[in-house]
């Protein structure tokens, strides 16, 4: 089964997301979704929707598996929000729960409904764009039922590729 990276904002994510493929495609088979603005140097207004329906055009009829990073976490739950049957295993990765905006939250109402034994949440304990405790609080908000794994770094970074495969492949 396929599995979609989507990285974080940032252009710098791009290549998180192309080693965390080359990690996968070992094991399993994976696509790096590049991000628009990336390309074109500006953000619209509207850049997540128009992400979410690239996605979902991408994904057909077709099931997957979705690993995001960051601001990827809120696309990916649009994605599943989009298309709930074609959606296999998530995983979340550096929730920035520190540059959600007010209203944001709306991002990440699927993951009420989602089966948590489908998802691997994994935050680092100091992440500069929202803590551990943070990110646990606020998917606990809506799902007590998810397993927020604490890694320890302070940074953005997220280098789990075993962890990502490990759970993929079960």
């Amino acid at each position: 089964m396929e599995t979609l990276i989507l990285p974080g904002f940032s252009l710098k994510n791009k290549d998180w997301a192309e080693e965390t493929k080359i990690k996968l495609s070992s094991y399993l088979p994976a696509t790096v979704i590049y991000w628009d603005h990336w390309t074109t140097g500006f953000t619209e207004s509207n850049w997540i929707e128009k992400e979410v329906k690239k996605i979902a055009d991408t994904i057909g009829n077709m099931q997957v598996n979705i690993l995001a990073k960051s601001i990827g976490t809120a696309i990916s739950l649009q994605v599943i929000k989009q298309k709930p049957n074609s959606v296999n295993k998530l995983i979340l990765c550096g929730i920035p729960t520190r540059d959600l905006n007010p209203g944001d939250q709306i991002y990440y109402v699927p993951l009420k409904s989602f089966p948590p034994d489908q998802v691997l949440c994994l935050q680092n304990e100091n992440d500069n764009h929202g803590s551990y405790a943070e990110a646990e609080k606020f998917i606990h908000s809506l799902n007590p039922d998810l397993k927020v794994i604490s890694k320890p770094r302070s940074d953005h970074e997220y280098p789990y590729s075993d962890d990502f495969i490990s759970f993929l492949k079960n």
